[in-house]
């Protein structure tokens, strides 16, 4: 799809205060000398338990909030429901859900809307707020010579597509679904006490889709070194058995040609790449020699920190990847 195309119509606005608009992952708005973060995001169910599924779907819309730096302060929940073919239970139990994780990232829920549609739909509309002496982070500060920190691994896609497949195992769907429920609140901290120059997190369009937008946004080319780049254990087993969707179909015709492997990789390598997370990791862009401190301030956090590559000179591809996953 040719988003510049169908976003052509959308005027750019001709306000100051707005720092950041169509293409970033939030919008930046100044106020009253504050810097203020809107986003909004919504996903169709990933697991088949109603609680979990509200609670991954606002992970999921808080994190964009956390990828610019920001606190989110409140939000209105977005919702669309089967009323004549699910029990008034489901939504109940997903709203519940979406209730408790919004109050572990410390905002709440402060109305909504819903409509009648044929599967159910949840996500948010978050409002955020830059914490004073900190900056909004973009998509389009990445230098050469930067490191690139990612804070998840992937193959999410792939587990639950295995789950909606029924592939996996029950310790399968757990080991995922406690990977699509941890908020990136500490992640974004820990990125906010060194000098990030760019950050996104990792959701739909996989690793190399969300790495090629910071890379063309910044006029740079990543190497990514595959041999270092982190994922859940059954990833492979689980493409082998045929676990594959039609986001990472898109995603590869998307974004293939924008892609250079120094090694050939098997088609299981490839496809992990191209896998659409949900409720990924941040995709972290900082100096090099500033690498130490992000992984010490992570592990602070409690959380964990993979260094997958470098950011060069801008070469005739925006990705180039070196190295095999195994």
């Amino acid at each position: 799809m040719d988003l510049t195309q169908v976003l052509r119509n959308i005027p750019e606005p001709n306000d100051k205060q707005l720092l950041a608009g169509i293409g970033e992952d939030a919008i930046g708005y100044r106020w009253q000398n504050e810097t203020m973060v809107q986003t909004v995001d919504m996903i169709t169910p990933v697991v088949d338990d109603p609680y979990q599924f509200g609670a991954i779907a606002c992970a999921n819309a808080l994190s964009d909030i956390y990828a610019k730096g920001a606190d989110p302060l409140f939000a209105l929940n977005i919702i669309g429901f089967p009323a004549t073919t699910l029990p008034i239970h489901y939504l109940e139990e997903m709203i519940r859900g979406g209730v408790d994780k919004v109050l572990e990232a410390g905002a709440y829920i402060a109305g909504g809307h819903t409509i009648d549609d044929t599967s159910p739909k949840y996500g948010l509309s978050v409002t955020g707020k830059i914490p004073a002496g900190n900056s909004f982070i973009r998509k389009d500060g990445a230098k050469v010579g930067d490191a690139i920190i990612l804070t998840k691994p992937l193959g999410i896609g792939i587990y639950t597509t295995a789950i909606d497949q029924k592939l996996a195992t029950k310790e399968q769907a757990e080991v995922v679904i406690n990977q699509m429920l941890k908020l990136n609140k500490n992640a974004s901290l820990a990125m906010r006490q060194v000098e990030t120059h760019a950050c996104t997190d990792v959701t739909g369009f996989g690793l190399i889709g969300h790495v090629c937008d910071v890379a063309e946004n910044s006029n740079v080319t990543v190497e990514l070194d595959l041999q270092h780049t982190p994922y859940l254990p059954d990833s492979f087993f689980l493409l082998k058995e045929g676990a594959t969707s039609e986001g990472m179909d898109n995603n590869l015709f998307s974004y293939r040609s924008r892609v250079r492997n120094m090694v050939e990789i098997s088609t299981e390598e490839e496809q992990l790449l191209y896998d659409p997370q949900t409720s990924g990791g941040l995709l972290i862009f900082i100096a090099a020699p500033q690498v130490d401190e992000l992984l010490k301030e992570l592990s602070n956090q409690g959380e964990n920190g993979y260094v997958i590559g470098k950011v060069l000179e801008k070469n005739e591809v925006p990705i180039i990847t070196k190295n095999s996953f195994y």
